[in-house]
């Protein structure tokens, strides 16, 4: 009997050491809620441990969960902003513009283009681009104001269709999503998604009035890239479009993305590369009234 005892009390022993071990190399602290947790990595270590967990947790109200913990789309959200240079930072800038080159596919051709972009996302834009080659005079400007639309030629300014106004503002609220701090705001619905196969953190962007947008975070916590689902100006076929963002560049304190590669279907549809960017107090053209202004 007393062999028996010792043997049971070296194994209490042995069992209780061993936790203590696994304890030590297990235990994080959980950035949504600032816990400690023991993290079991399988369900063997989380039944074989599950007796002296109850004990430890009445103890010291320690915490337990079985596998990574994974954290929520909002903790997501708030690591992309700190990553892309804080809230305050992302919060001034409310409007910009940038200059830089693209490569846009049009009737099965790549246009090579430069061009001027002048944001307040997500519903004021005024575009001028100029297909490489061609005189400044042929610029064309895409202009973008709430519900309204047009584009200018010269002095020759043309209304836009409500679809094409309506599928131009859906890809300027892209640039709204990539400021990040607006989706703190309370008209937005956060969601997990299952991660991409790259491994990349999902969650899917829901507003009332927007289309739902799904974006990614890379394993620094950057945001990586969005997707949704657009309908093709010409074809009227819905498509899956996907934004990759590539490369960074400092502009008011804010890392800003340096290329944003689009795909339709997986097929090339636009690549930007910016060149520069210039914050703006806020976005003013008398072309967002829909009229030319005599100075130019």
């Amino acid at each position: 009997m007393k062999r028996l005892l010792t043997i049971a009390a070296v194994a209490v022993v042995l069992y209780v050491a061993a936790y203590v071990v696994y304890r030590t190399g297990h235990t994080q602290v959980w950035a949504e809620d600032g816990k400690p947790y023991i993290i079991f990595g399988s369900r063997a270590s989380w039944y074989l441990f599950r007796p002296i967990t109850r004990l430890d947790a009445a103890a010291t109200s320690m915490r337990f969960h079985l596998g990574p913990h994974r954290d929520s789309p909002r903790t997501l959200v708030d690591r992309a902003i700190t990553a892309a240079g804080g809230a305050e930072q992302l919060t001034a800038l409310r409007a910009f513009e940038w200059r830089g080159r693209a490569a846009v596919a049009a009737g099965g051709r790549t246009l090579q283009m430069s061009g001027l972009w002048r944001l307040q996302p997500p519903d004021s834009a005024v575009v001028t681009m100029t297909l490489a080659g061609q005189p400044a005079a042929s610029a064309r400007t895409l202009i973008i104001a709430g519900a309204r639309g047009w584009t200018r030629v010269a002095r020759s300014i043309t209304p836009l269709a409500p679809e094409l106004v309506a599928h131009e503002r859906g890809q300027f609220y892209l640039y709204h999503l990539i400021r990040l701090v607006p989706l703190r705001g309370s008209g937005y619905r956060l969601a997990p998604l299952a991660s991409d196969s790259l491994g990349r953190r999902r969650i899917r962007v829901s507003h009332a009035r927007r289309p739902d947008v799904d974006l990614s975070f890379d394993a620094t916590g950057n945001l990586a890239g969005l997707a949704d689902s657009v309908t093709d100006p010409q074809s009227h076929a819905r498509v899956l479009q996907e934004v990759t963002i590539a490369g960074r560049f400092a502009v008011g304190g804010v890392r800003w993305p340096r290329r944003i590669i689009i795909t339709w279907d997986g097929k090339p549809y636009f690549d930007l590369e910016i060149l520069e960017v210039r914050p703006l107090p806020q976005l003013v053209d008398p072309l967002l009234s829909g009229r030319v202004s005599t100075r130019r």
